[in-house]
């Protein structure tokens, strides 16, 4: 998928993992972006928790994405007042009303389609009570989120997952650094009573427009590296390759080349999302495609 506004372009791709395949368990990972404005575009991708109390949690990650940008678009004036961001409007005021969405989305759905716990196999008593005292919990999903609001760069995280800031100088970081309380499946949740409290939100201003390209990703791509280092380096061969060819290279071929390494690594769902600032070249390049 492709779309772009008058400062950024933006590919974003789901594939299913081939552990899931086996099994033919659906796709837990959901990706959605769309051009708000012109000076605006949202990016948002989450990850079903998929475990046996989460039987839902594929639809848990369609409806997380579906939130975070219908959310935004309802309160998108109250973001930015005389170019200077609302600092209020962008915490707890927007991650508070994403999750009142999210769990509306489910309670509807739930209205037509009850949960029937006592088809639900290897499930112990103190589990089904769980659910049925949290029935959120079968819908359970990680949200990350970026925002490119004129020159200010929103971006919020919760669970696992990544965000990788690459500059034009091709220095690769992470705006948002790993939770040290996700330790191998743990991770925090939407399905969690308060989840508004678990957010990580980072706001940057970029003036000088040194920054040239943000990647977002599920767990499923980071996980199929064998280092940091590594996954890293995708960011910047992305950018090396994108000067060289043009965008058109990585929205042409995305689907494809995660795939590929999801098949040789994690085996998991993967979700990844690439945004680009445009610049002259690309500008010709999409005119004339």
């Amino acid at each position: 998928m492709f779309i772009k506004n008058n400062q950024w372009m933006n590919s974003f791709e789901t594939i299913t993992g081939k552990t899931h395949m086996k099994i033919k368990m659906p796709n837990q990972d959901a990706v959605m972006s769309e051009v708000i404005d012109k000076d605006f575009l949202i990016s948002a991708i989450a990850d079903g928790h998929g475990s046996k109390k989460c039987t839902r949690s594929h639809l848990g990650a369609l409806y997380a994405v579906e939130s975070a940008i219908e959310v935004a678009k309802n309160i998108k004036e109250d973001f930015i007042k005389d170019d200077v961001i609302h600092t209020k409007s962008i915490g707890k005021y927007y991650t508070k009303r994403v999750i009142a969405l999210w769990r509306k989305k489910i309670d509807d759905h739930l209205e037509r389609e009850p949960l029937e716990l006592d088809l639900l196999e290897d499930l112990t008593l103190k589990e089904i009570k769980s659910i049925k005292k949290n029935p959120y919990v079968s819908y359970g999903s990680t949200l990350l989120v970026v925002m490119l609001i004129k020159d200010y760069i929103l971006c919020y995280q919760l669970g696992d997952g990544d965000i990788l800031f690459v500059s034009k100088s091709n220095s690769v970081t992470k705006p948002i650094k790993r939770d040290d309380r996700h330790i191998a499946n743990d991770t925090s949740s939407l399905c969690l009573s308060r989840p508004e409290k678990e957010f990580k939100i980072k706001v940057f201003r970029d003036l000088n427009h040194i920054l040239q390209m943000i990647l977002l990703s599920t767990d499923g791509y980071s996980n199929s590296f064998s280092s940091e280092a590594g996954f890293f380096k995708v960011g910047s061969d992305l950018v090396e390759m994108i000067s060289e060819d043009g965008f058109n290279v990585i929205d042409e071929n995305l689907k494809e080349w995660i795939e590929e390494t999801s098949n040789n690594g994690s085996g998991d769902d993967t979700s990844v999302s690439i945004l680009t600032r445009i610049d002259k070249k690309d500008e010709l390049e999409t005119a004339s495609s």
